[in-house]
């Protein structure tokens, strides 16, 4: 996913400070609360993207909410926030800064696409594979999807590969189209 620019700052910000201070676990725990939050309230959506509603108002219902939640460095955070006029785009900076902790710690994020769920087995294989070629720390996320067929696609630190029979039917279908077009020239 792309962020923007500022989200990106922000985390990167973040982090560095998170792991100057060695207090990373407990930022990240901080973040996933905020995030989590964000996303199950529409109202709370609706606050942060407010242009009617002033900054300080704004931090003092961020305050009110999560007093004593958040660590102390989470809070002044959050302040600068709202004192910059960045607390829009917060859920994405929360989203950002989650990857970004993956990245700090060497685990990547894969996503793999089956008609059917993998076995135990195969998931282990998989994660084993992966682990080896890329030589980092490896979160599979799985996804079923019947059309797939058999087979299946990867999502992996950017890069797809589609290994699904359908993939492999429109491939084809896609090189027959542009066959037939050559051959009409």
């Amino acid at each position: 996913m792309n962020y923007p620019r500022v989200a990106t700052r922000y985390s990167k910000a973040l982090l560095d400070l998170a792991v100057e201070q060695n207090d990373l676990d407990r930022i990240s725990s901080d973040v996933a609360v905020l995030k989590e939050a964000i996303k199950g309230s529409e109202e709370l959506k609706s606050l942060l993207k407010s242009p009617v509603v002033k900054a300080d108002k704004k931090q003092a219902v961020l305050h009110e909410i999560f007093s004593g939640s958040f660590s102390p460095l989470f809070d002044r955070f959050i302040a600068l926030l709202t004192k910059n006029g960045r607390e829009n785009v917060l859920a994405g900076i929360c989203e950002k800064f989650e990857k970004d902790v993956l990245e700090y710690k060497g685990i990547l994020e894969a996503e793999v696409t089956t008609a059917v769920a993998l076995t135990e087995a195969d998931r282990a294989k998989l994660v084993e594979t992966l682990k080896k070629q890329l030589s980092k720390e490896i979160i599979l996320s799985e996804k079923i999807d019947s059309s797939a067929i058999g087979g299946m696609k990867l999502l992996v630190g950017g890069f797809q590969l589609d290994n699904t029979i359908s993939g492999k039917l429109k491939a084809l279908k896609s090189q027959l189209v542009d066959k037939s077009y050559e051959a009409k020239n």
